[in-house]
């Protein structure tokens, strides 16, 4: 591939600025994502994709801002289920499951009223990658930046709560704070996301670029800068290939980003056969 057609996306805007945005959202995603993984907290993260589709409905129809009314579903989910768990007998991933499902349900049903229902719907669930304005890279780099310094100014507190909740708060250190506020931080990470990806591969970009990383090693630090280069080179070569294949943007870069994982796992395993023949 030479130099022309490696800058022939360059040429438009849209292509620009889809770049700009994706790669911003995929490396905030994959070192937020790092934790999610850690924690085990893969159906959070989707539920907080599907109520924060709610969120982005809403805000549609009242013509509010999008990303303030999907944050506001998104936080939502995690104090319901915590709420939900404590009036009833079920247990926290079916109450996760009741309340992230009825939520998303409602969304369907106040995104039906709209006259431009199937485009929003196709949008909101596949992304719209190639649809990005200015003005929301300027938020997604803003909400990026502040995700990167709360992580980097409590990082030492996050990884106590999540790694040694009991000990942590037998010292009377405040777990449920810093959980919450990690939490908080995962919620934005997705819902920025959402304009890429969409509510349903959202949760690829937080998840598959920390797991490949964590087939490489077992230091967090490490983890999360493999996770945000993994990221980053998904959003780069999956709209690449979107832009000459035609395919759409959201789901060449998960597509990648599963590949890549998939790549590391095999040479991993392979490794592994060689050493025991040894």
């Amino acid at each position: 591939m030479n130099l022309e057609l490696i800058l022939e996306p360059f040429q438009y805007a849209f292509m620009v600025r889809a770049f700009v945005g994706v790669g911003l959202i995929a490396v905030v995603a994959a070192v937020i994502g790092t934790f999610v993984v850690l924690k085990g907290l893969a159906f959070m993260g989707d539920a907080i994709a599907h109520t924060a589709f709610t969120g982005i409905a809403l805000g549609l129809l009242l013509g509010i801002g999008i990303h303030l009314s999907a944050l506001f579903f998104a936080l939502l989910t995690a104090l319901g289920v915590v709420l939900l768990t404590r009036v009833s007998n079920v247990r926290n991933d079916t109450a996760l499951a009741i309340l992230f499902t009825g939520v998303f349900a409602l969304g369907i049903v106040l995104l039906s009223t709209s006259p431009g229902f199937v485009g929003d719907l196709n949008s909101l669930l596949l992304g719209s990658v190639l649809a990005m304005q200015s003005r929301e890279i300027a938020l997604i780099g803003g909400f990026a930046l502040l995700l990167l310094a709360v992580l980097v100014l409590f990082f030492s507190r996050f990884v106590l709560v999540s790694f040694d909740p009991i000990g942590a708060e037998a010292a009377g250190f405040p777990v449920v704070a810093f959980q919450s506020l990690l939490l908080a931080l995962i919620a934005v990470a997705i819902v920025i996301s959402i304009q890429a990806v969409g509510v349903i591969l959202v949760v690829a970009l937080l998840i598959t670029p920390p797991a490949t990383a964590g087939l490489l090693t077992k230091g967090l630090k490490l983890q999360m800068v493999l996770a945000a280069a993994f990221g980053l080179a998904s959003s780069v070569l999956g709209l690449y290939i979107s832009y000459f294949w035609g395919a759409p943007p959201g789901a060449t870069v998960v597509l990648v980003a599963t590949l890549f994982f998939a790549v590391v796992l095999v040479v991993q395993r392979l490794r592994r056969g060689s050493r025991l023949a040894c």
